[in-house]
């Protein structure tokens, strides 16, 4: 488990890839002289050590450049840590550095994949480009956030810049030059990725589940029964616990009486005279809720047929769905879901905003691993992401509720708090040939938001 408090740190140098769960601070010491506190020095010696102090002290003045974390930047060592695709190729003519360039036509250009590169950390792309008349553009995608680049009009070179954020899942990006349109010619050359800054995103609420034993009651309660979608199990506090620094949310099969049983009930809910299946589904209602930032989860889903867990947040006021539903994570019926959901004209009937990704297009080993979820939430959008690959997002223009609960108002523009539950039956299928206990597991929860907040 990654200490969240070290996640946007800055790497002056190269970036390096952490191949251990657990990551630990490397603490720079300064060294101070133990005699530098006396306060009277003779003149003579004190004139004789002149040049020596100021010597010193321009080169304790001196800062390192940011190291430029592009292999091969301006194309002098071959076709080295570049895909050159489609048509372009290395010239050594119309270079803006050194000997060589990009040369680029029509639909295609070159790019590059960095790794290693800091969770939620800002980091600078910066390139020089020309055209002879259709634009050229440097850009980086598949960092944990939306596509940027800076387009090139000049026929002479000229160097622009972006700054861009990575996800709390993202350790790599892809660098890029492309032309996109035209049969003229266009050049890159010196391309440079470095860091920036830290990001303006601070952690507020976390929940690393370091240890074994109960859960932090603190941050946590617990749903308890029969509670929603007939599904099978019995919600309780036993079924989740923490072990060796991992939520633990288990499934278990169970015999016993449902101490709401009213025999004649035509309720789900009391109708059933036993208790076949129990789990646990926590939450920080009347804890914990917050308004837009960052929410970010490492769990591992089994993918399991007759499961059904999740990670998921409501808004505080109004009925449901008008309070607003976002489900970061569903998995069932072989599918990995992120919804929205927001209310109509009619009581419990949502306007839903899904999308589904097939476990079985991902990798056959996926199930196996950890992986991030991340909810981005700002006053006018919404974006789920999986591993820093964005699964679906929502307009919050969009997301305004009907008249039957909560008109005219928007659920998303109020604090959320945070559900982890493990569902059995219902939308996750047949039991009958599930191995019982199951587990879900949940690395960490982490919230952050700008610090203006």
């Amino acid at each position: 488990m990654v200490p969240f408090w070290i996640l946007g740190v800055g790497i002056w140098g190269s970036a390096c890839v952490s191949g251990s769960e657990k990551v630990q601070d490397s603490v720079s010491e300064t060294l101070v002289d133990e005699d530098s506190g006396g306060l009277e020095q003779d003149t003579a010696s004190s004139e004789e050590d002149s040049g020596t102090v100021e010597e010193m002290d321009t080169a304790e003045t001196e800062v390192d450049s940011p190291v430029n974390l592009l292999n091969n930047e301006s194309f002098e060592e071959g076709e080295y840590g570049w895909n050159i695709w489609g048509g372009a190729a290395r010239v050594a003519e119309e270079a803006q550095d050194g000997s060589w360039a990009l040369k680029a036509t029509e639909g295609n250009g070159a790019e590059q994949r960095v790794e290693g590169l800091e969770p939620n950390t800002i980091y600078r792309l910066s390139g020089w480009a020309k055209t002879e008349e259709n634009a050229i553009t440097i850009g980086v995608k598949d960092y944990g956030g939306e596509e940027q680049r800076v387009s090139f009009l000049s026929s002479e070179y000229t160097e622009q810049s972006l700054t861009f954020r990575t996800g709390f899942g993202s350790t790599s990006a892809i660098i890029y030059a492309y032309k996109h349109t035209g049969s003229d010619v266009a050049y890159a050359d010196n391309l440079s990725l470095v860091y920036d800054s830290e990001s303006p995103y601070v952690p507020v609420w976390s929940d690393e589940f370091d240890g074994d034993g109960a859960i932090d009651t603190s941050k946590w309660d617990f749903e308890e029964g029969f509670v929603r979608n007939q599904e099978l199990q019995w919600y309780q506090s036993e079924n989740a616990f923490q072990e060796d620094g991992y939520l633990v949310i288990e499934g278990r099969e169970e015999q016993r009486p449902n101490p709401n049983y009213e025999p004649g009930s035509t309720s789900w809910k009391t109708s059933r005279e036993t208790i076949e299946y129990t789990s646990s589904s926590l939450r920080t209602r009347g804890l914990f809720s917050w308004q837009y930032g960052r929410l970010v989860v490492r769990a591992k889903v089994t993918n399991h047929t007759g499961t059904w867990p999740a990670i998921w947040t409501l808004g505080i006021d109004c009925q449901w769905p008008s309070n607003g539903e976002v489900d970061v994570m569903e998995n069932y019926g072989g599918d990995i879901l992120a919804n929205f959901a927001w209310g109509t004209n009619q009581d419990w009937s949502p306007n839903w905003d899904s999308s589904r990704l097939s476990v079985e297009s991902l990798d056959p080993d996926w199930s196996n691993r950890f992986h991030i979820w991340e909810l981005e939430w700002d006053a006018d959008r919404m974006v789920i992401y999986l591993d820093g690959n964005e699964l679906n997002s929502v307009s919050l223009s969009t997301t305004i509720n009907g008249s039957s609960a909560c008109a005219g108002q928007n659920p998303f523009q109020q604090p959320h708090y945070l559900l982890l539950n493990l569902a059995l039956g219902g939308a996750g299928g047949s039991v009958d040939s599930l191995s019982f206990p199951t587990r879900y597991l949940v690395d960490y929860v982490r919230i952050y938001q700008e610090e203006e907040n």
